[in-house]
């Protein structure tokens, strides 16, 4: 839904509350008609609030209470403190069962894991590899 402003022949502008429904607009409800700017304010904040009394039941994309918090525990986290552990759960378990594991070489384990993981980027095999993992070089 959106609100939507239409002059008229008399100069007023009327202030709908509109709704597209397959690939047409629907007119919801007109809330008024003005022609001053401050009067078409007035009328755009109660089309605001119609619009949030007619889709009481969706959920807000923006303008959540609890946003502060949400970026308080964001702003505590760096990409140190994350850990990649899916790769080696997953791709691990291939490795294995294919018969590479044959191979005793362990850095070679973890770097074809990692090539998996990221195939196009040596960066991120090279952080993948930096990962607290027991290797022995």
């Amino acid at each position: 839904m959106f609100i939507r402003k239409v002059k008229n022949r008399s100069g007023s502008q009327s202030v709908q509350v509109i709704q597209k429904f397959r690939g047409k607009y629907k007119v919801v409800k007109t809330i008024g008609c003005a022609t001053t700017q401050h009067e078409i304010e007035r009328l755009e904040q109660l089309a605001g609030e119609e619009m949030d009394r007619l889709s009481g039941d969706q959920l807000k994309l923006f303008g959540y209470e609890s946003d502060e918090m949400i970026e308080q525990a964001f702003s505590l986290l760096d990409n140190s403190s994350i850990h990649t552990v899916g790769p080696e759960l997953i791709f691990g378990k291939i490795y294995d069962f294919i018969g590479f594991n044959s191979i005793q070489e362990e850095l070679f384990r973890h770097l074809a894991i990692a090539r998996l993981a990221f195939p196009l980027s040596k960066l991120k095999t090279v952080d993948y590899l930096r990962l607290p993992i027991p290797l022995k070089f």
